[in-house]
C-alpha cells in the first residue's frame, strides 16, 4: 500500500511539471499582450501623427501637358477638402480625400457627388507630384502642382440671379445647372444664351461665351516683341473674324461691361447699347 501511494505522488508531481512547461505563466502572458498592444498602437498612430502636420494651401500647375489648373486644398486631421478649376473655364470642381503619411489620395466629384477622377500624389514642402486618373476609363495623366501665393477662392454663391441695365434695357440672367453656369441675354434687338466661364485673378470676371464682338480691330498698342500676336490680330481682322466671348466685371451688386475701347485699342462689344460702361444691377 505504501508503495502504491508513493507511485501516485510521483505521477502527480510529473504531471504538474509538464503543465508548467507547456503553459506560460499568467504574468508572462499579460506582458506579451501588453507588448503586442503597444506595437499595434504605434503602427496605427505613426501615420496619423505625420499626416496631421502636413500643411496644404493654394497650388497651380498642370494636368497632362497643357491643362492649366489651380487648386485650393485643406488638411483637417488627415482629411482633405477643397476644390480646383481649369484655368480656361474657371468652374469649381469639388475635391475630397485623405493624407496618408506624405501621400495624397483624393477624389474629384461632380454635382451629384459621383467620382469623376482619382488624384494620387506625393506631397512635398512646396509641391505635389502624381497622377490624375479618369475613374471611368482609368486613363492616367501627370499631375504637377506647385504652391502659389495667388489668391484662390471658391466662386461666390450669389453669382446666379437676374441683372438689369435701365439705360439700354438689357437683362442678363445667370443660372446654374448640373455644375455648369449659363446666361440668358435679352435686349430690345435680340436674345442670346450660352455658357458662362470665369476668369479669376484679384477680381472675378464672367465671360459670356459665344457672343461675337460687334467690332474688334487690330490692337496697335501691342508691344513690338509680340509680333506673332500682332500678325494673328491682323489676319483675323482681314477675314472679318471677331473676338468671341464678352468679359464682364462681377461684384455682389452688379455686373459691369466696358463696351468699347479707345483709339489705341479699339473695339465694340455689344452693338445694342451705345454706352461705354453697361451697369447691370442685380435685382
Amino acid at each position: 500500500m505504501a508503495h502504491q501511494l508513493k507511485f501516485i505522488f510521483i505521477l502527480i508531481f510529473l504531471i504538474s511539471c509538464s503543465n508548467k512547461k507547456s503553459n506560460p505563466s499568467s504574468s508572462n502572458l499579460e506582458k506579451s499582450n501588453t507588448d503586442l498592444n503597444k506595437n499595434s498602437k504605434y503602427q496605427e498612430e505613426k501615420p496619423l501623427d505625420l499626416h496631421k502636420k502636413i500643411s496644404l494651401g493654394n497650388y497651380e500647375g498642370k494636368i497632362g501637358d497643357n491643362l492649366n489648373v489651380l487648386f485650393h486644398l485643406e488638411n483637417t486631421e488627415g482629411k482633405i477638402s477643397g476644390f480646383y478649376f481649369y484655368e480656361k473655364t474657371g468652374v469649381d470642381i469639388k475635391v475630397v480625400g485623405g493624407v496618408f503619411e506624405n501621400e495624397l489620395l483624393a477624389y474629384e466629384l461632380n454635382f451629384k457627388s459621383d467620382t469623376l477622377a482619382i488624384l494620387k500624389g506625393i506631397i512635398k514642402e512646396s509641391s505635389i507630384n502624381g497622377k490624375w486618373i479618369n475613374s471611368k476609363t482609368q486613363k492616367e495623366y501627370p499631375l504637377i502642382l506647385n504652391k502659389t501665393n495667388k489668391k484662390i477662392e471658391a466662386l461666390p454663391n450669389n453669382v446666379t440671379g437676374t441683372y438689369f441695365d435701365t439705360v439700354c434695357n438689357i437683362t442678363l440672367e445667370i443660372s446654374k445647372s448640373k455644375g455648369e453656369y449659363y446666361y440668358n441675354y435679352s435686349s430690345d434687338e435680340r436674345q442670346l444664351k450660352g455658357k458662362v466661364i470665369f476668369s479669376r485673378d484679384e477680381d472675378l470676371f464672367l465671360v459670356l461665351d459665344n457672343i461675337e464682338y460687334a467690332e474688334d480691330y487690330f490692337d496697335i498698342s501691342l508691344p513690338e516683341e509680340n509680333e506673332a500676336k500682332r500678325k494673328e490680330f491682323e489676319k483675323l481682322r482681314k477675314i472679318g473674324k471677331r473676338q468671341i466671348g464678352i468679359d464682364c466685371y462681377w461684384s455682389a451688386e452688379e455686373i459691369i461691361i466696358q463696351n468699347y475701347g479707345n483709339a489705341m485699342n479699339y473695339y465694340v462689344k455689344l452693338y445694342d447699347c451705345g454706352e461705354k460702361y453697361i451697369h447691370l444691377i442685380k435685382q
